[in-house]
């Protein structure tokens, strides 16, 4: 935990926190976060996409909005993971840029080892340890995934599903399929690795989610995903990327 500040660096740090119907949750994760982020960065922002959620999200977001200037809020129809992480990514506007769950699975607190380490590499990613709530289809998504990423992209870092730190200049330069399930912070960890990019890991400990429930494992996500692998793969293979 952090007990006072900790000056980790002098960099500027954006969160992206994509929202989907979690009412639940939202309000938890922000009053940590605005508590913890004076004392882990200089400065910061906390950018909320609303991806047309139908219960209380848009009103909890944009109650913390009014009440404190580093949150701003995005609403747009529902899109999925990928379009609201990208909306979130295009807006920021410090010097890096991080993914963070609304649901409650990581908390500030819980990023510091990746924000002590950030301004030495262009992309940090977060490894979660162990996932004590994961049931067998979760775990099966998981560990398959990095399988075939390994395969197809030579990708062998430890755990590539959890918290991203992106140099945001760089990461805003990319483009990522809008429609590709959940699978652009995969695609941008190639694009990042096939660009030479410095790369690092740090850990960043799993939480069972606080209220709600997960959205991205649905048969339709989860076939979103495969094809916008399978769909990059190709890109590469035939040189268009």
């Amino acid at each position: 935990m952090i007990n006072k500040k900790i000056n980790i660096d002098k960099s500027s740090l954006s969160i992206v926190i994509p929202a989907y119907n979690e009412e639940e949750s939202l309000g938890y994760v922000l009053t940590d976060s605005l508590f913890f982020l004076p004392r882990a960065v200089r400065d910061y922002e906390v950018i909320i996409v609303d991806d047309g959620s139908i219960d209380k999200t848009a009103q909890i977001a944009d109650s913390f909005a009014k009440k404190n200037k580093r949150i701003h809020v995005i609403h747009q129809t529902h899109g999925g993971f990928n379009k609201a992480m990208i909306t979130g990514i295009k807006a920021a506007t410090k010097d890096y840029v991080a993914y963070m769950h609304a649901g409650g699975h990581e908390l500030i607190r819980d990023m510091v080892n990746c924000m002590r380490i950030m301004r030495d590499y262009d992309l940090v990613l977060g490894i979660r340890g162990k996932r004590i709530d994961y049931n067998w289809y979760r775990l099966l998504l998981s560990y398959g995934c990095l399988v075939i990423y390994r395969v197809l992209f030579g990708i062998t870092y430890e755990d590539v599903h959890w918290v991203y730190f992106w140099k945001t200049k760089e990461v805003q330069k990319l483009k990522l399929d809008p429609k590709g399930g959940v699978f652009l912070l995969v695609e941008s960890l190639v694009k990042f690795k096939r660009k030479g990019f410095k790369i690092g890991e740090a850990s960043a400990p799993y939480r069972p989610r606080y209220g709600g429930d997960n959205k991205n494992t649905s048969i339709k996500i989860v076939w979103q995903t495969f094809i916008s692998i399978f769909k990059l793969w190709w890109e590469i293979v035939n040189g268009k990327i």
